[in-house]
């Protein structure tokens, strides 16, 4: 299955607003973007509590079919004695999303937890529910109808199965299942070098040599800062019993929900004012899923600040590469004033509000695929833009309407290729191109290598 959720078009800046959810670091505070399971969406919402607790929305659930259109399925049921037709979605698809401790996407069904049994209530709007033993049901005999007879219905349970599971306008389903006990090993931290994989639970890293706690800060893009004292293992003592962190090492973080974001071996290395540290424990107590279960963070007596964008938060896998980390940095001259975004920030956005398009290259006659962020996230905050000029570094310039750029998916500012791997030397650090089955072309775009400048009008 492929990942559930596109996430939602946040704003991308504010400083580019860059790390990729809507949800709030701490109640009560402006959020920062960070990496979330399940952005936030529009239309009815469905709370899930299980292992871990979600939520899905109309939105999304309309997302995710678009991307997996088999995942709809026509379905009919006799109701009073007239037979209906409806369009389901698998409700194991979405117990999946909660019956265990990972929170990464694509989400996997526990098949086993199912038939060994526990108890699952569907509760409706009005505070209608029903609990059923799942052990008792065959769970492809169960899905979420969203339509009947060809009109939209209200989320409700449908299946084979007796009519007083048909719960309708269905507000929250809760498994009865025990809720994440980091202490008793339900989370595992990932490393990946080379061939060599580890695994840490929160609790063997809490008894590792390596754990420290001490105070460190952050600074959202919305000029936001947090301070606590933070707990964890540092990062760099931890990687180097697998290997010897250089300075030209890549380091990619990757979050449950498959955000990433890659560091330099130089800036890990980097522990003058402090040490980096995968922080699992707050001012003493575990973080939730969401900022958690694991953070990074720098600490040290010098109470260190960095900014949210780095602080990669949902830590799930460290992967360690020997290919060099080239750092650049992208000029945006536009109604605010002068911006300057380095790759990190830029790779933020690109985790964040990622698209992936199909482009004709006429001089090679082939299709390539690349992978980056639509190019008018880079100005979504500014109201009334005219046009947009982009800038190679040898001067080469072209300038596009933004009324045939904004909104238009298929048009993008390229960081890779479409697998994911770095951009060549001819087009890095970033390319503009737009798919080759694109609705709408803007007028004189060509395809620009090696952008270095942005002027937005």
């Amino acid at each position: 299955m492929k990942k559930m959720f596109a996430a939602g078009l946040l704003a991308l800046m504010g400083f580019l607003v860059l790390t990729g959810c809507a949800s709030t670091d701490h109640e009560g505070t402006t959020p920062d973007a960070v990496s979330q399971a399940t952005p936030k969406g529009e239309g009815w919402k469905i709370e899930l509590s299980g292992v871990r607790n979600d939520e899905v929305w109309e939105s999304n659930l309309n997302s995710w079919i678009q991307q997996n259109p088999e995942l709809l399925v026509p379905l009919e049921y006799e109701k009073k004695g007239e037979l209906h037709s409806y369009q389901g979605f698998p409700l194991k698809e979405i117990i999946a999303m909660v019956d265990d401790a990972d929170g990464s996407m694509p989400a996997s069904f526990r098949t086993e937890k199912w038939t060994a049994g526990y108890e699952l209530t569907l509760t409706a709007g009005d505070g209608y529910a029903q609990t059923l033993m799942t052990s008792d049901f065959n769970p492809g005999d169960l899905y979420l109808g969203i339509s009947q007879d060809g009109s939209p219905m209200a989320p409700t349970l449908i299946g084979d199965i007796s009519g007083q599971y048909w719960v309708r306008d269905l507000a929250s389903i809760s498994l009865g299942l025990q809720p994440v006990s980091l202490e008793t090993n339900d989370f595992e931290l990932l490393l990946s070098i080379g061939s060599e994989n580890a695994s840490f639970t929160i609790s063997e890293m809490e008894n590792h040599p390596y754990y420290l706690e001490d105070r460190g800060n952050y600074t959202n893009s919305y000029g936001n800062n947090f301070q606590y004292t933070w707990g964890g293992v540092k990062l760099v003592d931890l990687i180097n019993d697998y290997t010897t962190l250089t300075e030209d090492m890549t380091i990619t973080i990757q979050a449950m929900d498959g955000y990433e974001m890659d560091y330099s071996g130089s800036q890990l290395l980097d522990q003058e004012n402090g040490t980096w540290i995968l922080a699992f424990k707050e001012n003493g107590e575990y973080m939730p899923e969401d900022p958690g279960y694991i953070r990074l963070v720098k600490v040290g007596p010098e109470n260190p600040e960095i900014t949210g964008h780095v602080s990669a938060r949902m830590v799930k896998k460290i992967m360690i590469s020997q290919e060099s980390f080239t750092d650049f940095a992208i000029t945006m001259d536009g109604p605010g004033g002068k911006e300057v975004f380095d790759r990190q920030t830029l790779q933020s956005g690109v985790s964040t509000h990622k698209s992936v398009v199909s482009y004709y290259d006429r001089k090679s006659e082939s299709s390539v695929e690349y992978m980056g962020l639509p190019l008018f996230e880079m100005f979504s905050r500014y109201d009334g833009v005219n046009q947009v000029t982009l800038e190679a570094e040898d001067g080469f310039s072209i300038t596009l309407d933004a009324s045939e750029v904004i909104g238009n998916q298929d048009v993008i500012l390229a960081m890779y290729y479409g697998d994911g791997s770095e951009l060549s030397d001819r087009e890095r650090p970033l390319v503009l191109v737009w798919d080759q089955n694109a609705a709408l072309v803007p007028d004189g775009i060509k395809a620009v290598r090696n952008i270095s400048k942005l002027i937005v009008e």
